[in-house]
């Protein structure tokens, strides 16, 4: 994995090393170990990867490589457009719930001329509280995810990127 430490510390080594064996190929591979969020140096997850995807060569994925002993078969791979879904989705649910709904606004995914809205689905008070209690304590931490995604995408449209 082709990685230039701006502080040449050797920092970000991960092992074992991007494997190249996978039907996943990587184009563009980051160490993720380190910056996990809150499994941060406890995690499984390895690498985030973009690169051509494992069911096509007319896709791009990006692929979250895991290992435990081994490369893992739980290893996710998305489609782009799905990661960028799930995280729309994830910013509504998460920042913009109302009420036990979620509003989806028309236009918002593609093909979605239509609004509607989202009704949680029928949980115990206890699988409530558990979300709820999860979503506590993490929420700072995923906010500020947001907000530098927010952050990064206002700068590559002012640079004209997108």
């Amino acid at each position: 994995m082709p990685i230039e430490e701006l502080a040449a510390n050797g920092s970000y080594a991960v092992l074992p090393s991007l494997p190249n064996h996978l039907h996943h190929q990587p184009v563009y591979a980051m160490p993720y170990k380190q910056f996990d969020g809150w499994r941060a140096g406890k995690t499984d997850a390895r690498y985030l990867s973009i690169g051509i995807s494992q069911w096509s060569v007319d896709e791009v994925s990006l692929k979250i490589m895991r290992h435990k002993g081994k490369w893992s078969r739980q290893s996710e791979e998305l489609p782009l457009h799905r990661v960028i879904d799930s995280t729309i989705f994830l910013a509504k649910v998460l920042l913009d719930r109302d009420k036990a709904s979620v509003k989806i606004e028309p236009d918002l995914f593609t093909n979605q001329q239509e609004g509607f809205r989202i009704l949680e689905e029928p949980i115990t008070t206890e699988e409530k509280s558990q979300f709820t209690s999860a979503w506590g304590k993490h929420e700072h931490e995923l906010k500020d995810r947001f907000d530098k995604l927010y952050q990064m995408l206002g700068n590559l449209k002012a640079e004209g990127k997108f």
